[in-house]
């Protein structure tokens, strides 16, 4: 019988974020015989005098990897970091793409940085001692905090439908004109492709072009420009969500698109290695695409004292309202 819904921190450290650039590791057991819907990341950093970041939080996060038992779940990257950007950053756009299953918010204040994240996974921990492995980079800050703390939580839910994986991303260094690129899918990993992060590394702007844009083989023989991709994993339709302190403290902005970034929505693709063309319009640029693989939860659970209100997370299904909005 299903668990429910319940919440299980794991880990809890002091933790002072600077003007240089920081690389927290650390493992933790976790209990068994039960599924880990998604992990929750809060930091909080406290500055009297402000100044440390001008937009969201996750702008000095420049990667995350979480792995259970072993197995890697979540591996995300980004070169592009900024304290003064005041928009979204890229781990927080990679979150919000992938709908309500995952989530980057904050309460907006120059003096007392308050920021949540929840990360997908689809996890069964199997019966006996699990362990989970944390690498989080954390980019340089404008002015160091004088004071604290990262918590990480576990949502446990036995209803969960789907497991999320961002795997390893494929790397391409641009030429200027169209290029066949190849997003390289393991077969080792269950399930489909939800869709393809792309990131422009060395700077942020996409730089493909706004006519032929990406042609995804698999949806068709026509190129899609970045403003149609935006259309249909709905950022144009103010789709992304984000702390400004600059701008208010009261209420959360809204944008359209995170320049350098964009989420490609490939509905479930299955069958191998994904080919696309893509335009450049700059040479020598490091870009890297990303596969979001979504399956169905494997593994058994135990039983327990709970609660009985099922709650269904499926993360395809996320992916999917969210380029329906």
């Amino acid at each position: 019988m299903s668990k429910g819904v319940q919440f299980y921190k794991i880990h809890d450290e002091s933790l002072v974020m600077t003007d240089a650039a920081q690389t927290l590791t650390f493992g933790e057991n976790v209990p068994s015989g039960r599924v880990v819907e998604s992990v929750i990341l809060h930091f909080t950093q406290v500055r009297a005098a402000g100044g440390m970041i001008d937009g969201s939080f996750d702008n000095v996060i420049s990667n995350y990897r979480a792995i259970l038992n072993g197995e890697v779940y979540t591996d995300f990257r980004t070169n592009v970091n900024s304290a003064t950007n005041a928009g979204l950053g890229r781990f927080g756009y990679f979150l919000q793409s992938l709908g309500r299953n995952a989530t980057s918010v904050e309460v907006p204040s120059d003096t007392n940085k308050d920021y949540w994240a929840e990360i997908p996974m689809g996890a069964t921990i199997p019966q006996g001692v699990g362990r989970m492995e944390f690498i989080i980079g954390l980019a340089a800050m404008q002015a160091s905090a004088t004071s604290g703390s990262l918590e990480v939580w576990l949502r446990l839910n036995d209803d969960t439908q789907t497991r999320t994986t961002a795997v390893p991303a494929t790397s391409f260094t641009s030429a200027v004109g169209i290029q066949s690129v190849v997003v390289r899918v393991p077969q080792n990993v269950p399930g489909k492709v939800a869709g393809i992060l792309v990131q422009n590394n060395t700077e942020a702007a996409d730089n493909i072009s706004n006519t032929q844009g990406i042609r995804v083989h698999l949806l068709g023989a026509f190129g899609l420009e970045p403003s149609l991709l935006r259309y249909l994993n709905s950022d144009l339709s103010n789709g992304l969500q984000f702390a400004a302190d600059g701008v208010s403290i009261t209420e959360q902005q809204f944008a359209i698109e995170v320049p350098g970034a964009i989420f490609i929505p490939t509905y479930m693709a299955a069958g191998g290695d994904i080919q696309l063309e893509v335009d450049f319009t700059q040479a020598n640029q490091s870009y890297t695409f990303q596969p979001i693989m979504v399956g169905a939860v494997s593994g058994k659970t135990g039983t327990d004292t709970m609660a009985t209100q099922a709650a269904p997370s499926n993360t395809a299904a996320s992916v999917l309202q969210r380029t329906l909005e």
